[in-house]
């Protein structure tokens, strides 16, 4: 069926109509599970490192669902693609339960890990279905509200999540964090089995490229391996980012000879996806790469507790929550390329005077404001750039172009992290010689910095957010150049149609 077909007989109202409720539950839960898994399970690692001992495979726990879901993230498209979007649902919601429970009955470390790749695998098959399922269950007209509905449980959770975890924590141990997914999980089940759109009454055989998944597998491996040397082995990280280089550029080479690869070429680089990959890749490395080093900031330089500075991460996520429902209902009356240039444009003022207030020591207020405008600026451009990036596309290739999209956004997160994570280690070894007490604070050490590691951490911030404005610069440009393409098209169709 084609867009302006489906447009034509989409019932009327809104996400919670009666015709879309149970799809908007299920989706909105499957954002709840995601969020709650992220920000939950990392207040909870010293409690399950105290339990089960083997404290070197502990970064695993994480890891190890990341790099799954990232991979498995990508399978989806092909798969969803292949027997639809209903069928994909039930099959992943059902492996991510029985993972879930897998998790909560660990008896020891290696298996905990072990649980959490397979969940890992669960987790970025459902993400995909939530993604495809916004575009194949809602008109175009609803496609933003329902992003911005996601965005903001995320933000919820966002505050509920810690929360939540101390709360299970001081009445219970860490395994109840995996119990409660449980109900929850079993939730959006029900309320998907039947209601998430079914685009393929007739399964087609799902044709897997598995030369390319070993490839992508390889590049995410390479990358977070690289990710989790920086600053630690330098000579490391290096390898592991030349494996990463070399395992893409096989890839695509090996996408150009295969008939039906993975990760098509075309899902990459068709007009406006390339744009779209481009700009929302971009503002979430210039965001991301300092956000998750501002609770170290708040807790050494400006001395503040350990609480206070956790919850200093959640000012972006509410801002990007926020500026998500605003645009959902600004691109009633604009185009999504506007929306997109407009936020670009604000994250370079945002991250300039973030960088600025750090390195000069404004009041704590200003710098929080900063990034709650860097938020705005992920808000505008992610939804905008989902709600295009759908347009774009039609039925049968929904799975494959939102797996495409949410593996650059997870690259983009990843390489984002790393190179802020560099740069300030970078100058706070320049600075005083010693980066081990940055490493003890991030990990949760109770130690007192000296005065010279303080001023060292604001300027490693400082210098972080210089790297976030070159990339705020190119994500301008990017942005630029889609909103130009878009009108010069849009000005071409419409002289086309004149009388």
């Amino acid at each position: 069926m084609s867009e302006a077909e489906r447009v034509d007989e989409a019932p009327t109202g809104g996400i919670w109509s009666p015709a879309y409720a149970r799809v908007t539950i299920a989706n909105l839960t499957i954002v709840a599970i995601a969020a709650f898994d992220g920000l939950a399970l990392v207040a909870a690692l010293p409690a399950i490192a105290d339990d089960l001992g083997d404290v070197a495979l502990l970064p695993w726990v994480i890891t190890a669902f990341l790099a799954t879901s990232a991979v498995a993230g990508i399978t989806a498209g092909p798969v969803i693609d292949a027997i639809g979007v209903r069928r994909t649902f039930r099959a992943t919601g059902l492996w991510f339960l029985a993972s879930s429970a897998l998790a909560a009955v660990a008896p020891n470390m290696p298996l905990l890990v072990t649980a959490r790749a397979l969940q890992g695998i669960g987790g970025g098959l459902v993400i995909s279905v939530a993604l495809a399922a916004v575009g194949l269950a809602y008109p175009a007209r609803l496609r933003a509200r329902a992003f911005a509905a996601n965005s903001l449980v995320w933000g919820v959770m966002g505050f509920g999540g810690p929360v939540l975890t101390a709360g299970l924590l001081a009445v219970a141990d860490w395994r109840m964090i995996f119990v409660v997914q449980l109900p929850i999980t079993a939730l959006a089940l029900a309320a998907g089995w039947s209601t998430l759109p079914s685009t393929r009454e007739r399964p087609q055989r799902v044709v897997m490229d598995y030369p390319g998944i070993a490839m992508l597998a390889l590049l995410v491996g390479a990358s977070l391996a690289a990710v989790s040397q920086v600053g630690v082995r330098w000579w490391a990280a290096g390898a592991g980012a030349a494996v990463a280089i070399a395992a893409g550029a096989a890839y695509w080479s090996h996408s150009g000879r295969t008939a039906e690869p993975l990760l098509a070429r075309e899902h990459l680089t068709r007009f406006p996806l390339r744009r779209v990959h481009a700009t929302s890749g971009l503002v979430l490395v210039a965001g991301l790469a300092a956000d998750n080093y501002l609770p170290l900031y708040m807790q050494t330089t400006r001395g503040r507790s350990e609480v206070f500075a956790a919850f200093s991460v959640l000012f972006l996520t509410v801002g990007w929550s926020g500026a998500a429902f605003v645009v959902s209902r600004l691109l009633d009356r604009w185009h999504e390329s506007d929306a997109i240039l407009v936020g670009s444009c604000l994250m370079l003022p945002a991250t300039t005077v973030a960088g600025v207030s750090i390195a000069l020591g404004w009041p704590i207020p200003v710098v929080f404001a900063a990034f709650f405008a860097m938020g705005c600026a992920i808000g505008f451009v992610s939804t905008s750039g989902l709600t295009l990036l759908q347009s774009a596309a039609n039925d049968g290739e929904m799975g494959r172009v939102n797996a495409a999209h949410q593996f650059i956004r997870t690259l983009s997160i990843t390489y984002g992290v790393a190179v802020g994570g560099a740069i300030l280690l970078l100058v706070v070894d320049r600075q005083i010689g010693d980066v081990e007490v940055v490493r003890d604070v991030l990990g949760g050490e109770d130690v007192d910095p000296s005065p010279a590691t303080l001023d060292a951490i604001r300027d490693g911030l400082a210098w972080v957010h210089v790297f976030s404005g070159i990339a705020a610069i190119a994500a301008i440009w990017a942005a630029s150049v889609l909103w130009r393409l878009v009108r010069a098209r849009r000005a071409a169709a419409t002289s086309v149609g004149a009388p």
